[in-house]
């Protein structure tokens, strides 16, 4: 080799020495690379919440083995002490009558309930239904400044007496003069806001107000345009007392019902059908009409099926010491009420009339229950033979 060739070789390959070059050998690629694995997780199996399982359950129906009635106790003024006349019973008498009436199984019930078909009552117990003419008279509901009824007064009697046995009830129909009389202390304003307050305290405590008329007139020798006047005066001067102090959110509670002043009717035609036909400023067609009688002929309420039920003409009883006497000599002249378990029911068929009425049938032909008129908070029925027959549907708001 010549010289010259191998300096240049020598010094080519000091060169790649010193460099680093990689020399051309093949690279071998690995066959085995592991790859990564990506794990879905499986999709959920949907699942279906289990409707729960009606539980089947019970209702106890009111039973009359014959016509409940309901004697309607209107009471007047209140004295401290003094005798008890026909206008004006004493507190002493008062507080012995309410006791008396309790030991004997009578229970207060609303007049309206009684109006709408709600006919029930404890089992063992007897109906009566308390009223009161001629309202408001101080006598007869005062509030103290805790904002209850004075105990000197008539309700206020009667609501320590309930407060005493809550099972007796505390249920009042007040029937009201709201022009004829002055109430409470103070300028004109000042009378009204008392009498207003004492309203609302009644209303809120079932002792619901009704007319009788503006200035207590006599119907009987009214004209028709009278009638309507009288009626009118008294629906609006209570809705104006309510609106006095805030309250007009009660007004809707209030109804068209009238006691006639003395029990005397109109006697000419065109103050018959003003009479019949009032509508209260609310626009409710009148619902009731009360007259009044002495125990000496005792008539009382009926349940509103009944044949002879005549709401234009329904009787009430002067509540003096002969009243309570007969209600308590006589109790047992009048039925009380017997209760029938039925069931088992499931959702909804409470309201469900002609299911209910099997259930009846089926109580009674077992023996379980006795024939009768049955009560539930929506029905009343008739089984009083094999066959039950539903009699009428229970309005429980009284609408008109």
């Amino acid at each position: 080799m010549p010289p010259k060739q191998f300096i240049l070789i020598s010094l080519f390959a000091i060169l790649t020495l010193s460099l680093g070059v990689p020399s051309a050998e093949p690279v071998t690629v690995p066959q085995n690379i592991p790859t990564a694995t990506v794990t879905v997780p499986p999709s959920p199996t949907p699942t279906r919440t289990a409707l729960p399982t009606p539980i089947p359950y019970y209702i106890t129906a009111t039973v009359w083995e014959s016509q409940p009635a309901a004697a309607i106790l209107t009471y007047h003024k209140f004295k401290t002490n003094r005798p008890s006349t026909y206008s004006t019973v004493s507190r002493l008498d008062f507080e012995e009558e309410l006791e008396s009436l309790y030991r004997s199984g009578y229970v207060s019930v609303s007049l309206e309930k009684w109006l709408a078909g709600d006919i029930r009552v404890p089992v063992g117990k007897r109906p009566v239904i308390f009223s009161m003419d001629d309202v408001f008279f101080r006598n007869q509901i005062a509030l103290t400044a805790e904002g209850t009824p004075a105990k000197d007064t008539g309700l206020g009697v009667a609501w320590e007496f309930y407060k005493k046995h809550p099972e007796f009830g505390f249920h009042w129909a007040l029937f009201s003069n709201l022009g004829d009389k002055p109430y409470g202390e103070g300028t004109s304003i000042e009378q009204k806001i008392q009498l207003a307050n004492v309203i609302v305290w009644c209303i809120e405590h079932d002792a619901m107000i009704y007319n009788h008329t503006f200035r207590h007139v006599n119907l009987k020798n009214t004209k028709g345009l009278g009638v309507t006047a009288e009626l009118r005066w008294n629906d609006e001067t209570l809705r104006e007392l309510l609106q006095l102090v805030h309250r007009a959110d009660l007004i809707p509670k209030l109804r068209n019902m009238v006691a006639l002043p003395g029990g005397r009717a109109p006697r000419w035609e065109d103050s018959q059908t003003a009479l019949y036909g009032y509508t209260d400023p609310d626009g409710r067609k009148v619902q009731a009409i009360f007259n009044i009688d002495y125990i000496t002929r005792p008539d009382f309420l009926k349940p509103p099926y009944a044949r002879k039920f005549n709401p234009a003409n329904l009787p009430r009883i002067v509540a003096n010491l002969e009243a309570i006497e007969y209600l308590v000599e006589n109790k047992e002249k009048y039925p009380a009420a017997k209760s029938c378990r039925l069931g088992p029911l499931d959702q909804g068929q409470s309201a469900d009339s002609v299911y209910l009425a099997g259930q009846v049938s089926a109580a009674v032909r077992s023996g379980q229950c006795p024939h009768g008129v049955y009560v539930t908070d929506k029905f009343i029925f008739s089984a009083e033979t094999e066959q039950t027959s539903l009699i009428q549907e229970i309005q429980n708001d009284n609408q008109p």
